[in-house]
């Protein structure tokens, strides 16, 4: 059942448990479905009008369908008390020693998520709210002896495998949910609470990456070129009143103050008014490309040889009005991809032996071009970060740029990455200046070009107080 579901692969100690127990439920519900669906459709045949002219006021006489429905509250009750109470229990109660947990807070914010681990003497530092702004989220207080040590980072978690770990969940603002869901972990965050959660990491993310691998068509992203037809330029009469928020301007415009409106400006009314008034009747335009999704297959030159646009560039509107300026009425292109989150999980080479891409390669466009122009027509992916945090709480009109990112290692490799952010701190010179506290930079790993590593968050040096 498992499998037929789809689940992500799990990576948690417990995560077995919730799998079969996820299970479980839907055998229930599949055999609920069928049997009620069985049930609907006999009593529509045997009780149509035209076997049955006159109703029966008696109806169905016999006790079965009493005894399925206590067989259904029987089974639902060994769920509870067999499966999910325990299971329950266990998650809430059975917290290990911090002895022998990593211990981390975790402090949600619209749109982002702070964690802040304590130093080596386990101890977190002291916060307060009149210290919070951008550079120290979480208001840490760097003149408190606790908090000399601490690490703070923003939307990446490293955690060792293996080793239990204890999270203390809070939120800054509204509600959010914490969710791993390769470590089967969701808890909401409620302002005013620290509520605890704790799991042990089975699976490094390197080896949760290795179990999604799947195949990929270079050939199916190729056979998307086709030639894209370019506006053409023209001129537009200008008059009060009147607007045309799809057309841009081609050149700028000015007046004795100076430029009212740039080249690549929108007609919108206020533009049109501010033109009007400069005495202006005409203006050279072209209508909105819209082709941002499409990225050019070959490079385009001007007649001083300066480069347009080159292979694999977007088609923004800037680059199109080179185009068109420069007398190109179409271009050879593609659809983007938006592979980028993805990286090849093998080392692929042209007819040469040339390498073309290493193990560990974003699939951006430049690569994806390469592999085609080297005849590898299929490659295998997988995520670049297949361990994620996510937000399962629909927290505002940004809650899609709420993600986090998740790094599981070995322990060697944890103590590598801890060991440099408390090398990279350094006591503030006035004990009682405040500082910000990031101890790593913020942000989420962006997937890069052709050749270069995704995966996992670069680990950068962390950030000294006072810088």
């Amino acid at each position: 059942m498992e499998q037929f579901l789809g689940l992500y692969p799990d990576a948690s100690a417990h995560g077995p448990a919730i799998d079969h127990l996820i299970g479980l439920v839907h055998w229930l519900m599949l055999i609920l479905f069928v049997g009620w669906g069985a049930f609907f459709i006999l009593t529509l045949i045997r009780f149509r009008k035209s076997r049955r002219p006159q109703a029966s006021y008696t109806g169905v006489t016999s006790h079965y369908s009493n005894f399925i429905e206590a067989g259904v509250l029987v089974i639902e009750i060994v769920l509870l008390v067999a499966f999910s109470i325990p299971l329950w229990s266990k998650r809430v109660d059975a917290f290990p020693s911090e002895n022998e947990a990593v211990t981390v807070r975790v402090v949600a914010e619209q749109f982002a998520w702070n964690v802040h681990y304590p130093g080596p003497d386990g101890k977190f530092g002291r916060t307060s709210i009149g210290l919070i702004d951008t550079d120290n989220p979480l208001g840490l207080d760097r003149s408190d002896p606790d908090a000399k040590d601490d690490i703070v980072t923003n939307n990446n978690l490293f955690l060792p495998v293996n080793k239990p770990v204890i999270v203390r969940l809070t939120t800054k603002d509204v509600i959010h949910s914490f969710n791993l869901p390769a470590y089967r972990v969701k808890q909401d965050a409620i302002p005013g609470m620290e509520i605890p959660l704790w799991f042990t990491p089975t699976k490094t993310t390197a080896e949760v990456r290795e179990e999604l691998r799947r195949p990929y068509s270079i050939a199916e992203a190729m056979k998307k070129v086709r030639m894209v037809k370019l506006p053409a330029m023209g001129h537009s009469a200008i008059a009060k009143g009147w607007h045309d928020d799809n057309l841009m301007l081609m050149q700028d415009v000015s007046d004795s103050t100076g430029t009212i409106a740039s080249k690549g400006d929108h007609l919108t009314s206020e533009n049109v008014g501010k033109i009007a008034d400069a005495g202006m009747t005409d203006v050279p335009t072209r209508p909105v490309a819209n082709l941002d999704k499409f990225v050019s297959m070959e490079d385009h030159k001007d007649t001083s040889g300066s480069p347009m646009i080159s292979k694999n560039d977007g088609l923004t509107e800037d680059a199109v009005t080179k185009l068109v300026e420069a007398g190109v009425h179409e271009i050879s292109a593609r659809q983007v991809s938006n592979m980028d989150g993805f990286v090849v999980m093998e080392n692929y080479t042209d007819k040469s032996g040339a390498i073309v891409a290493n193990k560990g390669d974003a699939l951006a466009e430049d690569l994806l071009s390469k592999l085609a122009d080297a005849g590898v027509m299929e490659v295998v992916i997988a995520p670049a970060t297949p361990t994620e945090i996510a937000c399962a709480q629909l927290c505002g009109l940004g809650h899609f740029r709420m993600r986090g990112y998740m790094t599981v290692e070995s322990s060697d490799e944890f103590k590598a990455w801890y060991d440099q952010q408390e090398a990279s701190l350094t006591p503030p010179p006035d004990s009682t200046q405040v500082t910000p506290s990031d101890s790593t930079q913020a942000g989420a790993p962006a997937p890069s070009k052709a050749g270069n590593k995704a995966g996992t968050p670069k680990r950068a040096p962390a950030k000294k107080p006072g810088k």
